[in-house]
């Protein structure tokens, strides 16, 4: 029964072995905080310089610009459009731009895209080169199906220049808002 304390009246009962305990340093904690933030942005800005290389690579401008003659109220009956030029549209109206192929090199291959809020693609025309879209020159919005009107929002109609089947330049650009 004695044996079972071996220890002396200045020595205390551990369990363990003792732990030198460092001080806390909250700078190197900090320091470090701020170089794990720092690579993860430079490994963002990276994919995103490598992103715009493959979509918009250099040297791949051509100088053309397409003419867009306007976005106009359409008339899906006809294929025609009518009234003035326009930014803004109500839900129930449909409408549709107008582009003038003629004013691009005749053997450019392009399309004409319209994007919703959501960037769906709600209305396209070609690909394919420039002559041959020459009467497809009204490019209509597509009202999405199941519905009876335009989703509100901002559309955004895009003449792009493709190469090898991937869009390399931006030709054109309006944008319109349909309002709730």
């Amino acid at each position: 029964m004695y044996l079972l304390f071996l220890t002396t009246r200045g020595q205390s009962i551990r369990l363990c072995p003792a732990v030198s305990v460092a001080p806390y340093d909250q700078i190197l904690t900090l320091y470090r905080t701020l170089l794990v933030f720092a690579t993860v942005a430079v490994l963002i800005l990276s994919v995103g310089l490598v992103e715009f290389v493959y979509f918009e690579p250099p040297g791949q401008t051509t100088g053309a610009t397409a003419h867009i003659l306007g976005v106009f109220e359409y008339d899906p009956a006809t294929g025609t459009t009518r009234g003035p030029d326009r930014t803004t549209f109500a839900r129930t109206d449909e409408f549709a731009a107008v582009v003038d192929w003629s004013q691009l090199p005749p053997d450019l291959v392009v399309d004409a895209r319209w994007f919703n809020s959501f960037g769906n693609i709600v209305g396209k025309v070609g690909p394919a080169t420039a002559a041959d879209l020459g009467p497809q020159s009204t490019v209509p919005v597509i009202v999405p199906p199941g519905f009876h009107h335009s989703l509100p929002g901002h559309y955004s109609f895009v003449v792009e220049r493709l190469k090898d089947g991937r869009p390399v330049e931006v030709l054109g650009r309006r944008i319109v808002l349909v309002e709730r």
